[in-house]
């Protein structure tokens, strides 16, 4: 039987994948890589998920998924020999590393869509543990999307409540260095956009099929892979499946990307 390892998002779990495991349980061994180790996510901690990782199956899996901020991840074990397929779900990239002949068309945000986060930003410093806990999940209701499933959104207000405190944790951590940054020269401060965007290099001497999974609106983040990976096929969905914003159909089209690429594999057999 196949396997398949699936990656959440910073500050979800593997409950952000509802649905999928079960869909692909058909034909593959679903594994959570947050269930078999703790993820770390400071700078320079690809190589510890490696490591881990390994010693939890050190065979690999057949294809790797990850979603966010945890596609590092993913292009990690892709280059240590640990999945002969990789997809990325809305992987971040820095603006900086997005080729000048790549069009991005975002729009920025109403004033109004981010009036609800200055709670979050007033009660930083001053709100207990249950306080904040309540306050985020009241800010995921509030800024849920339109015509969301109300399972869907029930999941992701847990999800939210769940991982609060590190939400907390990473807002102060931004917040000291934002501050810390103002003394910094220029140089300095491009230095360190860039090696959040180092992972990209990688996809670079990856041989291995690659699939990145966005929504629509985000076309500019396949075509940017595309560049880098030799082997790339872009999936460009109705919707994220993101927690807070997933839609059925969107996760659906994913799990059928994920299907593909264990086909394409099982032909390489």
């Amino acid at each position: 039987m196949q396997r398949v390892l699936l990656i959440p998002a910073r500050f979800t779990d593997h409950r952000m994948w509802a649905g999928i495991p079960e869909r692909l349980a058909r034909r593959a061994a679903v594994s959570h890589l947050d269930q078999l180790i703790s993820l770390p996510w400071t700078a320079g901690s690809d190589a510890v998920v490696v490591g881990l990782a390994r010693s939890q199956a050190p065979a690999g899996w057949d294809v790797v998924v990850a979603a966010g901020q945890a596609c590092p991840f993913a292009v990690a074990l892709g280059a240590a020999g640990l999945a002969r397929g990789i997809v990325l779900a809305e992987p971040e990239i820095p603006f900086d590393r997005i080729p000048e002949d790549v069009d991005v068309a975002i729009e920025p945000p109403d004033a109004d869509v981010l009036a609800p986060y200055e709670q979050l930003v007033a009660a930083l410093h001053d709100a207990d543990p249950d306080q904040w806990r309540t306050l985020i999940m009241q800010v995921v209701r509030q800024t849920s999307l339109a015509g969301l499933p109300p399972a869907e959104l029930d999941l992701a207000v847990q999800i939210a409540g769940d991982h609060a405190a590190e939400t907390r944790a990473e807002l102060l951590a931004f917040e000291a260095a934002s501050g810390a940054d103002r003394a910094l020269p220029d140089p300095v401060q491009l230095a360190g956009l860039r090696a959040r965007g180092q992972w990209l290099d990688q996809l670079t001497a990856l041989t291995i099929p690659i699939v990145t999974v966005v929504p629509a609106g985000r076309r500019f983040v396949a075509e940017t892979i595309g560049r880098l990976a030799a082997h790339q096929e872009a999936v460009l969905t109705d919707g994220t499946i993101l927690v807070g914003g997933a839609l059925p159909g969107a996760r659906e089209q994913a799990a059928a990307a994920i299907e593909r690429m264990l086909n394409r594999l099982s032909r390489q057999d």
